[in-house]
């Protein structure tokens, strides 16, 4: 490795940088830490794994540039250890040639880059430069997570006290809870009636009980009251959702089965609202319960609404036309959708 003491104005450091440089062999532990001092590095080291990681309880740093063959606990061990410890830690593993394949396989489990030695100074500060990049993203990351996560807080907490403000002991007061909640989104209100209007009719044709009828209609009306704590970023956001964003999107059934089992009257539609997202092959939410263990009302409203927002435009899809929506009901029993269910929808629609 040639040391030169040019340097290259892509590869300066960003202020505070901070590198943990990890590697039994003296020389080249000493090597690496002033190559990226001179490019203007916070940098410390360590000279095993168990070491390390006491510097990284201490003080996360930005990356951790770690060898794999040391003595004791090896380089994947800690990369492992910090990617659990320290999520927005980037990792770089370094590697001798006969290591390539263990590296390899370490950027499977969330390790940035490999650098293969012997590496130049150059090298070493681009892998840097990449592993600072993936540092300020999951850190980003994280901070937008906490923001969307304090205002869905906010939004349950304002929902709570509606819902302590207002008496709900009949479907008119239930009809005004609506209401109120849907005054700024009317297609909020109109969907929830509609969807309401189509599990009334499967349930009346599955033959449900008076009382089943009554708390699946509740349900149906109140289906997607969680999404009124989850923020507009998210619901009107025109491109796909982040992984992180859906898993959000996703607590909505929970929230509003939490918020309605509080009040008496609404207190029997509370699972059903629960599980009206779950799906037959359990990849649903919020539980991923197979649809088969979930109550009746719940997978008519499924459908139902799959329906409703089929042949509806959304912000990132135009609507389909009735009849797609009945061949994507179909197409979906049986996975998404409970076949039986589906049946009798298709044969009240074309009643």
């Amino acid at each position: 490795m040639t040391y030169s003491s040019e340097l290259t104005p892509a590869l300066l450091a960003p202020p505070c940088a901070s590198v943990l440089v990890v590697d039994d062999e003296t020389a080249v532990r000493e090597l690496m830490a002033r190559w990226l001092a001179s490019g203007g590095y916070d940098v410390r080291t360590a000279a095993n794994a168990d070491e390390a990681l006491q510097r990284v309880h201490d003080r996360p740093p930005a990356v951790a540039l770690c060898d794999i063959r040391m003595p004791g606990h090896d380089g994947l061990w800690l990369a492992h250890k910090i990617r659990h410890d320290a999520p927005e830690t980037a990792v770089i593993m370094a590697t001798g040639v006969q290591d390539v394949s263990s590296a390899v396989t370490s950027l499977r489990q969330g390790v940035i880059d490999y650098l293969t030695k012997p590496f130049g100074r150059d090298r070493l500060r681009e892998s840097v430069v990449r592993g600072i990049e993936w540092h300020k993203a999951a850190r980003d990351s994280r901070r937008w997570r906490e923001t969307l996560q304090a205002e869905v807080e906010n939004r349950c907490q304002r929902l709570r006290d509606a819902l302590a403000a207002l008496p709900i002991d009949s479907d008119a007061a239930l009809d005004g809870l609506l209401s109120m909640l849907t005054l700024s989104d009317h297609d909020a209100y109109a969907h929830a009636y509609r969807v309401a209007a189509l599990s009334a009719s499967v349930g009346c044709a599955m033959q449900l009980g008076e009382e089943d009828m009554a708390s699946l209609e509740r349900a149906a009306l109140l289906h997607d009251v969680g999404k009124l704590a989850m923020p507009d970023a998210l619901l009107r956001k025109p491109a796909p959702l982040t992984i992180e964003e859906q898993d959000l999107i996703r607590q909505h059934p929970q929230i509003a089965s939490d918020l309605i089992a509080r009040v008496p009257y609404l207190e029997q539609a509370a699972e059903l609202v629960r599980d009206a997202h779950e799906r037959i092959d359990g990849l649903g939410y919020p539980n991923g319960t197979h649809a088969t263990d979930v109550a009746l009302g719940a997978r008519i409203i499924s459908v139902a609404d799959a329906f409703d927002a089929m042949t509806r435009p959304r912000v990132f899809r135009d609507a389909i036309t009735p009849s797609e929506a009945l061949l994507e009901l179909e197409r979906c029993a049986g996975t998404q959708f409970d076949t039986s269910v589906v049946a009798t929808f298709i044969r009240v629609i074309h009643v």
